[in-house]
C-alpha cells in the first residue's frame, strides 16, 4: 500500500493510546504576543515541525524573501510528532521546533496550557470563521490553520452501475438518500449493494463511524467541565455505535480501514465500492487505485456533511526565535500558500481567498474522470457550514474516539456481536478509571 505522510499520520493517531493524556490546565489566553520580528532579531534558519510533504517552492521563497533558512524537521507520522511536542511543553521547551503543525483531534491536549503558545494576531477574513474559532483558546488565537477536510464520498461507478445502482455521480446521490440522506439510508445502500454484489459496499465502517462522531456536538466530553462523559450512559453514542455495527454485522463493509496494510491492496482488487472522504483523501485513494477506473466523488453526503481532520500551525512561547516564528506561520497559512499546498499534496485550505481561486476550483482531475474536485468540495464545505467545525474535543476525545471505533473493528472482523461489542467498549473504558461528568 502506498501512503503519503498525511496517511500515515491519519493511521498512527488512530491507534493512539491517546486515554493517558495529560490533566494539566491552565489559564486563559495564550502566552502573550511573543517578541517582535527585526532586522537585529533575525535567525539564519527557523524550524518547523511536521509530518506531511511541504511545496518546495514555498519555503524556497520564504527564504528568497526574508534570508531566513526553514529546515522542516520531518516526522513519520501525526502520532510521532504529537509525542515530541507532549514530552516538549512538559520539559520547558526541550526539543520542540520555532512552528509546530497540530492535528485537530489533538490540538486541545496541546493548548491545555495556554501560556505554552505565542498569542498569533489577528488577519482579518483569511480563513472560514469557525476555522478560526477551533485554532483559537479562549478567545485568543494560537493557531493558523492550514487545511479543513469537507467530507465527501468516493464511490466507483463501474462497479455500482454494473450492479444496476447508480452509474454516476447524479445516480449515487438519490441512491444513498438525495438531499435527505442520513447515515440511515446510507448504510441501507449499503445493504442493498451487497446483496445484488460479489464485493463490499465500503471499506471500513469504523472509518465512516468516525466521521460520523465528528458532527455531533459533544460526543464524549462535557464542554463545561472537560470530563468525558460515563461511556454506558451516552445514549447518542450507544445508539450510533449500534446503527454503524449492525451495518458491519451484515457485512456491507471490508473492514479494512485507511492505514491497514491491505487498504492499497484493496482497491487495487475491487473489494469495494465506496470510501468515506474527506477531501485530503482523495489524492491517497488516486495513488492507491491507480490503473483502476470509474473512482469518482460525489456531492452528496449523509446528515448534511461534516469534516474530518485539518491542522495548525503554532509557536512555542519558550522558542528563541518567537517574533520571526510567528512570520514563518503566517507565511505558511497564506492563501498562495494554500493553493500550492493543495497542487503538492491535495489538501484542501481554509483560506476564503484560496477556496475561491479558479487554479482550486477549476482544476480538473484526470483520475476522478475530469471531476473539478476543488469545486466539489467546496461545495460541501458551504453546505455542512458551521457543523463542519465539528462538536467539541476535549483533552481525552481522540483516545475515546478510538476506544469506540475499535469496538465496530471487533463486529467488521466477526469476533462480536454488535451487543457484544458495545459492552467490550464499555469496560474497557470503565477500567480507564475516568471522574466522568455528572
Amino acid at each position: 500500500m502506498r501512503l503519503s505522510k498525511r496517511a500515515a499520520a491519519v493511521a498512527a493517531t488512530a491507534t493512539l493510546t491517546a486515554l493517558a493524556l495529560a490533566s494539566c490546565s491552565g489559564g486563559g489566553g495564550g502566552g502573550g504576543g511573543g517578541e517582535e520580528a527585526t532586522e537585529d532579531n533575525k535567525p539564519e534558519k527557523l524550524t518547523v515541525a511536521a509530518w506531511m510533504d511541504f511545496p518546495p517552492e514555498l519555503l524556497a521563497s520564504f527564504e528568497e524573501e526574508y534570508g531566513i533558512e526553514v529546515v522542516v524537521n520531518s516526522f513519520p507520522d501525526g502520532a510521532s510528532a504529537q509525542t515530541v511536542l507532549r514530552n516538549g511543553l512538559s520539559s520547558e521547551g526541550a526539543g520542540l521546533s520555532d512552528v509546530h503543525l497540530i492535528e485537530l483531534d489533538w490540538w486541545t491536549e496541546m493548548m491545555a496550557v495556554p501560556e505554552d503558545w505565542v498569542e498569533l494576531p489577528e488577519i482579518p477574513d483569511r480563513w472560514v470563521d469557525w476555522k478560526v474559532t477551533q485554532g483559537s483558546v479562549d478567545g485568543v488565537i494560537t493557531g493558523y490553520g492550514t487545511d479543513i477536510g469537507p467530507l465527501g464520498i468516493a464511490f466507483n461507478q463501474d462497479m455500482t452501475g454494473t450492479a444496476g445502482l447508480a452509474a454516476d455521480p447524479e445516480s449515487f446521490g438519490e441512491f444513498i438518500g438525495g438531499d435527505a440522506a442520513t447515515w440511515e439510508s446510507f448504510l441501507d445502500a449499503g445493504r442493498e449493494y451487497v446483496a445484488v454484489s460479489d464485493n463490499f459496499f465500503i471499506d471500513s465502517l469504523s472509518s465512516a463511524f468516525q466521521a460520523a462522531i465528528n458532527l455531533l456536538p459533544d460526543a464524549f466530553e462535557d464542554p463545561e467541565s472537560g470530563k468525558p462523559y460515563n461511556l454506558a450512559d451516552n445514549a447518542a453514542i450507544e445508539e450510533l455505535f449500534m446503527t454503524f455495527a449492525e451495518a458491519a454485522e451484515d457485512g456491507i463493509s471490508a473492514g479494512i480501514p485507511i492505514g491497514h496494510a491491505d487498504w492499497g491492496a484493496g482497491f487495487q482488487n475491487r473489494q469495494w465500492a465506496t470510501v468515506v472522504t474527506p477531501a485530503w483523501m482523495a489524492g491517497i485513494i488516486a495513488e492507491n487505485a491507480d490503473g483502476i477506473p470509474g473512482w469518482r466523488v460525489s456531492s452528496t453526503f449523509p446528515d448534511g456533511g461534516g469534516n474530518w481532520g485539518g491542522s495548525f500551525f503554532a509557536v512555542p512561547s519558550t522558542g528563541e526565535n518567537t517574533g520571526w516564528a510567528v512570520e514563518l506561520a503566517d507565511y505558511l497559512t497564506s492563501p498562495d500558500a494554500a493553493i500550492q499546498w493543495f497542487h503538492e499534496t491535495g489538501q484542501f485550505p481554509s483560506q476564503l481567498e484560496a477556496i475561491e481561486s479558479p487554479d482550486i476550483a477549476e482544476t480538473e482531475n484526470e483520475f476522478f474522470g475530469g471531476q473539478r474536485l476543488g469545486q466539489i468540495y467546496g461545495d460541501l464545505a458551504a453546505a455542512a457550514g458551521d457543523a463542519a467545525a465539528g462538536g467539541y474535543r476535549g483533552e481525552n476525545f481522540a483516545g475515546i474516539q478510538t476506544l469506540v471505533t475499535d469496538g465496530i473493528g471487533l463486529v467488521e472482523s466477526g469476533s462480536a456481536t454488535p451487543q457484544e461489542a458495545w459492552e467490550s467498549v464499555v469496560s474497557d473504558f470503565e477500567a480507564l478509571g475516568f471522574d466522568t461528568a455528572d
